[in-house]
């Protein structure tokens, strides 16, 4: 007997090499995207040669942090960012403050980006393995 039968799509990620990535604080990026998703829903997250950065723009009005890298005594008070080309994107904040009840969990988190890719959320843990979770980006509705 079926209790719950799920029609569901199944979704591959394939390995890739991202365009960016970001290791900071886990619960530095919770702070950061608790308090972004006060003034709007949707974050542009932009990743450049020496900085990343989280921009909203909302009823309330706008606003920006920006990430720098960072040294620290400890692995998880260092931010690093690793660009090998410029990517910006939009995603729900609702979906990434979910994915963040995971900074528990783990230290640090990582973020890795590419252009038309799931954004991929990563936490790191010792001995354990790690925690992914996958964001497919906003699509932009305007025509270029």
């Amino acid at each position: 007997m079926n209790l719950l039968t799920l029609d569901s799509e199944v979704l591959g990620i394939p390995d890739k090499d991202y365009q960016a990535k970001v290791t900071t604080n886990a619960c530095e990026f919770t702070k950061l995207c608790r308090e972004l998703y006060q003034v709007a829903e949707t974050v542009n997250i932009e990743a450049a040669e020496d900085s990343v950065r989280f921009s909203v723009e909302g009823d309330l009005g706008k606003g920006s942090v920006a990430l720098t890298e960072t040294l620290g005594d400890k692995t998880e008070d260092k931010t690093s960012i690793e660009v090998k080309e410029a990517v910006k994107l939009a995603f729900a904040l609702r979906y990434l403050n979910m994915f963040n009840k995971a900074s528990s969990c783990a230290p640090s988190v990582s973020l890795m980006l590419s252009s038309e890719t799931p954004l991929v959320v990563e936490y790191a843990m010792d001995k354990l393995g790690a925690l992914k979770f996958y964001l497919a980006p906003k699509i932009s509705e305007e025509k270029e």
